[in-house]
């Protein structure tokens, strides 16, 4: 009888581990596939906000190039609308900057001297410009 008592709890003893390690792999299968489900998830949130981030400095990029080819045009009063509609985006542009990788910031940084350079062409030719237009109307009466 002690021979099979111990054919019993040897067997036993196999199909406990046999269940252990099956409960065992079916545990990480399941988990391997949330962690990957979660990284595919994350990877889409990062690449959807690399897009957003993109588009919209593109678009800026693409709203400096359109008026920088005005300078030899541009009126003042265009210049101002310009300028302000500029410092706007700009202000816009350096709130994201902190996110943006190494070749973006450099396109950044060449954006922000085309748009000096266009400041100057304008002010060589239009003068120094303010910010403020003021428009006065003085009229003297002399009753």
């Amino acid at each position: 009888m002690e021979i099979g008592s111990k054919i019993k709890t040897i067997g036993l003893a196999l199909a406990l581990g046999t269940f252990m390690f099956a409960c065992n792999q079916e545990a990480q299968n399941e988990t391997n596939e949330e962690v990957n489900e979660a990284q595919a998830e994350m990877n889409e949130a990062n690449d959807e906000m690399n897009n957003e981030m993109d588009n919209s400095y593109n678009d800026f990029e693409a709203w400096v190039n359109t008026n920088t080819e005005r300078a030899e045009t541009v009126t003042a009063d265009e210049y101002r609308e310009m300028r302000a509609e500029y410092k706007r985006r700009e202000a816009e542009m350096e709130a994201e900057s902190a996110d943006w990788d190494d070749e973006t910031r450099q396109a950044w940084e060449n954006t922000k001297a085309e748009w000096n350079e266009f400041e100057n062409k304008v002010q060589e030719r239009l003068g120094d410009i303010d910010d403020v237009d003021v428009d006065v109307d003085v009229k003297k009466d002399n009753e």
